[in-house]
């Protein structure tokens, strides 16, 4: 057992009151004062904020950004799912190696040469679809002068009333 003394007793009560009065003294210095004060104003930006999370309209945008949240994750989980299906088909695969082919062949010596004859063969078609045009419309010309397409158009009509009566 732990016996003290009358003595040690009063002693503790000195130091004890000594620190309470260095601790009231310190309370009142300007440094706690402002503390507090910063304290204070930090606690009523708190209160106002909280209560501007009570009123009506932030509490429906709390709700919304809760809805949005899951309908993101939602969505999420669908894609994640849909990624998990897609490889199981082995379809990214295959189109990967189908790019990287295609690459290759793009690349290669061969493709280019190919492609500059296709380029030219194309070009020679061109001008002969031209020049074809242009021998058209001077066939429609003359014949437009000589009559030819309206005798044509006639005997078409011929044709055409020929195969009616012919069914009938």
């Amino acid at each position: 057992m732990y016996y003290t003394t009358m003595g040690d007793k009063l002693k503790d009560l000195r130091h004890t009151t000594s620190d309470a009065v260095e601790i009231i003294r310190k309370l009142g210095s300007p440094e706690v004062f402002g503390s507090l004060e910063k304290i204070c104003k930090n606690t009523q930006g708190v209160k106002e904020m909280m209560e501007s999370l009570r009123e009506p309209e932030m509490v429906k945008n709390i709700d919304n950004m809760r809805l949005a949240a899951e309908a993101l994750e939602n969505t999420s989980r669908r894609i994640e799912t849909l990624v998990i299906e897609i490889k199981k088909t082995g379809v990214l695969e295959e189109i990967s190696e189908a790019l990287v082919a295609a690459r290759n062949t793009l690349t290669s010596a061969d493709n280019k040469k190919i492609m500059n004859e296709l380029a030219s063969a194309i070009k020679e078609m061109l001008l002969a679809i031209t020049a074809l045009i242009d021998e058209m419309k001077l066939t429609v010309d003359a014949s437009k002068k000589s009559g030819l397409l309206y005798n044509v158009d006639e005997v078409g009509k011929e044709a055409s009333n020929i195969y009616h009566a012919l069914r009938e």
